[in-house]
């Protein structure tokens, strides 16, 4: 009877040796994306600096718009909207960023001191990582679909300022 026992706690220590296996591998998968975020988050900054140009030179654009063309007001009222909502749009970008980042150095945290509980077998570490999961995906997702928009607008501003120069 003990032999059976013995048994199946070993059958559920290999399990649970698999399982954590399994979450190391994802936690370097995990670290990889996260690299992969640093490397992203380097190339908005970049990109951020060469939309504020933009921005200025747009400002630019648009004094000279308004003393040549009278007709325009309103398509230039239009356009002041478009840039304000893109800085501050800018601006809670890098708000979302530097949250991300403290975000990230926590869950990093987080997740050494939830890996040392899950070695010595306390279950409900799982659920909170996998919550952990969820929520950071959740962002990043977010901050995707944010950087995407802000590129589609730029290109669209980009577009309606050549088509007003060329008018």
């Amino acid at each position: 009877m003990s032999e059976k026992i013995l048994e199946q706690i070993f059958e559920e220590l290999k399990n649970m040796n698999n399982r954590i296996g399994g979450l190391e591998q994802r936690f370097s998968g995990l670290e990889q994306r996260f690299n992969g975020l640093e490397q992203r988050f380097g190339d908005l900054e970049t990109g951020q600096k060469d939309l504020v140009k933009q921005v200025t030179q747009l400002e630019t654009g648009q004094k000279d718009l308004v003393k040549q063309v009278t007709q325009l007001e309103t398509g230039q009222k239009d356009l002041v909207k478009q840039v304000t909502q893109l800085e501050t749009g800018q601006k809670d970008l890098v708000k979302q960023v530097k949250g991300i980042e403290t975000e990230l150095k926590e869950f990093r945290t987080e997740t050494k001191t939830s890996l040392k509980v899950i070695q010595t077998g306390q279950q409900g570490t799982r659920e909170e990582m996998t919550q952990r999961f969820k929520e950071v995906k959740h962002t990043l997702n977010h901050l995707e679909s944010d950087i995407a928009l802000i590129f589609q607008k730029t290109a669209q501003q980009e577009i309606e300022l050549n088509r007003i120069k060329n008018q």
